[in-house]
């Protein structure tokens, strides 16, 4: 055990020193130069080559006149070219922010006029439709194409070292919400606060790499959303990082296989995923010893069933943009009890105890505390979290009160000290005069064999459940039949206050581009279903109708 307890010391130790993502990045330059560091489309390359491609990149952009502190914009598909333009921010000091390639282009128009980069890198099949406009209204911007652009502009400049002088309490990062709900809000993040962030990570998260092969962390979500948690944590322990294009179960396992990866950031969606895919035990995975997921709630009933299949490799954290994780973490051994079998729901559908150094209150809408078992609003108290939305005074007021962040989840704590999320207060279904969590009523629905996704929406007057199927069923049974079967053994399992209204069964449920379910484009589809039976259209409302006073 003296070789763990050695190397976690010297990581602790290392983490206390370093003050800037620029410092960490040229640590792993000099400590790790021969070792493979980023596995794209391209190939792989080690750090020494990934340093010279970012110092090039910096060196153009010092070329330009782009200095500490502008704003260097991204929208790329997941590619290494992302991660390189997020180093050479690091390096020079300039602020990194992205878009992820599915926000539609006048969102994407209305918020990069908002917050008016000085460089823009962007692909030109995403930014064609709003290229132009960009341009007109931006005159001075400098822009980067991916593609032969990108690489000549690298040719042009000799690799060299940033020379601006980063401090810790600069603004390294402007990271972008999801853009689900409305237009993306931008929260900017000093190099202290993300450090910070990865010294409470490395209290639960073993650096190691593996006694018998290299280190390889593979990304499961967007490196332009929770994926760029780890960045850090990659460079830090000196592993490779791989970067799908898609996050599909048989991507993913084909990459676990072929680069042998020991850790995986995953989203909910993305194991349900795997363990719906009929082509998984074709794949080799047991290179895979570490799997954090996070990004939405999981179902107690598909984690047990992951565990069962690829053993305690489980850790979550919960966080958001607003207070970085972690704020609570529900560790690897807290998923299963002493023989190693998968622990009951009253476990694996928390999210965990809370941090050290981390504060969670329960709180009722006037914002007073509320006991153990009460459900309320969850707020956290914690070193990481924002200081506000970039330009948008008011909704940093509806967010952050006092020192207090209101994370917008319903929650409560067991007498375990184990935090409860049950979901968005705006995600609460109003039937029979009361207020249900979907939660409660999904996490039942994902008992029943047949489920592979479960959403609890309002429509109307009613409840709905919507459902779709694991493939197994799709083509064995009849769907209409399905929605009885699962309604009465719904029946049989939950009170008769959370029985739904209808259940309906759907091919797939809509998802973000975080592979989250969207709950508002169900509500949309089943709109759009009753316009339907109705002989009516229906259309969805359009991104650029979302009232201002709502984004």
């Amino acid at each position: 055990m003296a070789l763990p307890t050695l190397r976690s010391l010297v990581v602790r130790f290392l983490l206390s020193r370093l003050r800037t993502a620029r410092a960490m990045a040229r640590l792993a330059y000099r400590r790790f130069p021969d070792k493979p560091a980023l596995i794209d489309r391209r190939g792989t390359l080690t750090y020494s080559q990934l340093q010279e491609r970012v110092e090039r990149l910096q060196a153009w952009m010092h070329a330009q006149g782009i200095q500490k502190g502008d704003v260097v914009f991204t929208w790329l598909p997941e590619t290494g070219e992302q991660y390189e333009t997020r180093l050479a921010t690091f390096e020079n000091g300039t602020i990194f922010a992205s878009f992820h390639k599915h926000l539609p282009a006048d969102a994407a128009l209305t918020t990069i006029t908002r917050v008016k980069p000085t460089l823009f890198i962007h692909d030109p099949l995403l930014s064609a439709p709003i290229l132009d406009a960009v341009r007109a209204q931006l005159p001075n911007l400098r822009l980067l194409a991916l593609g032969d652009d990108y690489e000549k502009a690298l040719a042009q400049q000799p690799p060299a070292a940033g020379t601006a002088d980063v401090r810790e309490d600069d603004i390294f990062a402007l990271h972008m919400t999801s853009g689900t709900t409305g237009l993306p809000k931008s929260i900017g993040y000093s190099n202290r606060k993300y450090l910070d962030s990865v010294r409470f990570i490395s209290r639960s998260i073993d650096f190691r790499p593996p006694a018998d092969r290299l280190d390889v962390n593979m990304l499961g979500l967007p490196l332009t959303g929770p994926g760029s948690g780890m960045v850090l944590p990659t460079l830090l322990s000196g592993a490779a990082l791989v970067m799908p294009e898609d996050f599909s179960a048989p991507t993913l396992a084909a990459l676990i296989e072929r680069h042998r990866v020991s850790r995986a950031y995953l989203s909910p969606s993305a194991i349900i995923d795997m363990l719906d895919e009929p082509t998984l035990d074709q794949y080799d995975l047991s290179s895979l010893t570490h799997v954090p997921y996070g990004s939405e709630m999981m179902p107690a009933p598909k984690i047990a069933e992951a565990i069962r299949r690829f053993g305690p490799i489980f850790q979550q954290g919960y966080g958001c943009l607003e207070a970085l994780p972690p704020i609570t973490w529900l560790l690897p051994h807290e998923h299963v009890d002493a023989d190693g079998n998968p622990r009951g729901p009253e476990v694996l559908s928390t999210v965990g105890r809370v941090m050290q150094g981390v504060e969670v209150v329960i709180r009722d809408d006037s914002f007073a505390p509320l006991a153990q078992g009460e459900v309320g609003l969850v707020t956290v108290k914690t070193p990481v979290r924002f200081d506000g939305y970039w330009l948008d005074a008011q909704k940093t007021a509806e967010t952050l009160r006092g020192d207090w962040v209101v994370m917008g989840d319903l929650g409560y704590f067991d007498a375990a000290g184990y935090l409860h999320v049950l979901g968005r207060n705006a995600d609460r279904v109003l039937r029979g005069g009361e207020l249900l969590n979907p939660r409660e009523v999904e996490e039942t629905a994902h008992t029943h064999p047949a489920v592979k996704e479960a959403c609890f929406v309002q429509h109307g007057e009613g409840a709905v459940l919507v459902l779709s199927l694991r493939q197994s069923w799709r083509k064995t049974h009849d769907w209409q039949a399905l929605e009885a079967d699962v309604a009465q053994y719904l029946a049989g399992k939950l009170p008769a206050h959370q029985q739904p209204d209808r259940i309906r069964v759907v091919e797939e449920i809509p998802r973000s581009f975080l592979n989250k379910m969207l709950r508002r484009e169900v509500r949309w589809m089943l709109e759009a279903e009753s316009h339907a039976a109705e002989g009516g259209a229906y259309a969805a409302p359009a991104f650029a109708s979302v009232p201002a006073a709502a984004l």
